[in-house]
């Protein structure tokens, strides 16, 4: 029975180390806790080797004489400490440098990403009204995507005095309209505008992990972008939805970046709430696969989850 126990505890010993490695690896965990972690297998390392020590009966003769006892135990107990001392004090190391790759190379490049997904939310909240933008006085160009709401971004800015003219403040419904074309149109620019985020960006800021799965957000986005343009003509019951969802996931995904991009104060026309849309914290998904969902590391996870409650409380 003593046997069984001593060999479970040395599969727990061991797994618990691959664990906090794996974490680690994954940037679920800061560089100070990883670092914290390296340095508790170190003591608990040098503690093992100071009992087991032949020479001195630190701390009692007895433990020194379990030890004697248990050879195999000992030895495989202070090869997994070792273990985790060195893997663990590498990815330490590796996350010192992802972090500061976020805070300067990533940081600089977020902030050109912003303004895209700003458009692409503006774009889909067009959708929400019978009559192509050129009816609300946008001038409505199919050449560059979405390179027409360059024009009139005062409207778009959060304290404007009058802010009608911004289709993100109207409610998200897909009314009819007498020439649904243009619907097409303006998701199918939609789409292209996310594909020159990716095409453009992904040098600057794909040198960190982080950085990578902001082109992974936006990925996704474009993804059911493409979706929600097949769906357009078919039942609306399952549109609003999706474009309530998109909508969400745009403004969220631009407030956070221009957050992590340094911003203070944010530009204009990045929005501070999700007022009109219906969206709470437990309603926005990233992908249908929750193995998707957890896009960022462990600091920018914490992050990501303080912009989704600011954007959902009372204004």
């Amino acid at each position: 029975m003593t046997a069984v126990l001593f060999v479970l505890l040395e599969i727990g010993i061991a797994v618990g180390v691959w664990r906090l490695a794996d974490r680690a690896r994954k940037q679920q965990l800061t560089a100070r806790s990883a670092a914290l972690f390296a340095g508790g297998c170190a003591v608990l390392l040098l503690m093992l080797i100071a009992t087991d020590w032949p020479l001195t009966d630190w701390p009692t003769p007895e433990i020194n004489a379990f030890w004697d006892e248990h050879g195999v135990l000992s030895g495989t107990v202070q090869s997994v400490l070792l273990f985790g001392v060195g893997l663990l004090s590498y990815e330490a190391g590796q996350l010192r440098a992802q972090e500061r790759l976020d805070e300067s190379v990533t940081a600089a490049g977020l902030g050109g990403i912003v303004d895209h997904v700003v458009d692409v939310e503006v774009g889909l909240a067009f959708l929400s009204s019978p009559q192509p933008p050129d009816a609300h006085g946008w001038v409505w160009s199919p050449g560059k995507p979405l390179q027409w709401l360059r024009q009139g971004r005062d409207r778009l800015s959060r304290d404007a005095a009058d802010r009608t003219g911004d289709p993100r403040t109207w409610p998200v419904t897909l009314p009819e309209t007498d020439v649904p074309a243009w619907r097409k149109e303006l998701v199918d620019q939609c789409i292209r505008r996310l594909l020159v985020v990716i095409r453009d960006w992904t040098p600057v800021i794909a040198t960190s992990r982080n950085g990578t799965r902001v082109l992974v957000a936006v990925a996704e986005l474009r993804k059911d972008l493409v979706e929600l343009e097949a769906q357009l003509d078919g039942d609306r019951q399952v549109v609003e939805p999706m474009l309530v969802s998109l909508r969400s996931r745009a403004r969220l995904l631009a407030f956070f970046l221009e957050q992590k991009s340094g911003a203070d104060p944010l530009r204009p026309e990045v929005l501070d709430s999700f007022d009109p849309l219906p969206a709470t914290p437990a309603s926005l998904e990233w992908a249908a696969d929750p193995s998707g969902r957890d896009l960022f590391g462990a600091e920018w996870t914490k992050d990501l989850q303080a912009a989704t409650e600011a954007l959902s409380g009372p204004r």
